[in-house]
């Protein structure tokens, strides 16, 4: 029998405290109450100076908000898509409890603005997600492929 999701989360964090227990998975990263899966982008041209930030939240436990992003490969981010507020300074993603919300190339995203760098295929970059709520959550923002841009 599974334990239901905060259980769960409870567990794993004691038993990764504890060096017990199998590790979570490479794409999946937890807050307090909420879980991040496979944040990822597209590798970028050696004059790009955007990419679009891509993720999961689920098993969300308490509402919350998304109100920064901060990595070495980025000066800025910006969301983009339907439910972004045109008007809005800064970074500001409502992540309502009991529903997933899922960050795509097409629609609702995260742009990462004033890259640094290029961004290569299979690389793996620092990104910390800063929350209204919970604590910040340190990721691995993963290259997948190019684009056709």
């Amino acid at each position: 029998m599974t334990p239901p999701p905060l259980l769960r989360r409870h567990l794993l964090i004691a038993l990764g405290a504890a060096g017990i227990g199998s590790p979570a998975l490479g794409c999946e990263f937890f807050s307090s109450h909420l879980r991040i899966w496979h944040p990822w982008t597209r590798a970028s041209r050696v004059d790009a100076d955007t990419a679009k930030l891509c993720m999961r939240f689920d098993e969300v436990q308490r509402t919350d908000r998304l109100i920064g992003i901060k990595t070495p490969v980025a000066g800025g981010a910006r969301l983009v898509g339907a439910a972004a507020d045109a008007g809005a300074q800064g970074l500001s993603l409502l992540i309502r409890a009991g529903q997933e919300l899922q960050l795509t190339e097409d629609g609702l995203h995260i742009e990462l603005l004033d890259l640094q760098q290029p961004l290569q295929v299979g690389r793996s970059y620092p990104l910390h997600l800063h929350f209204e709520f919970a604590e910040p959550v340190k990721v691995a923002l993963n290259v997948d492929y190019a684009g056709l841009r």
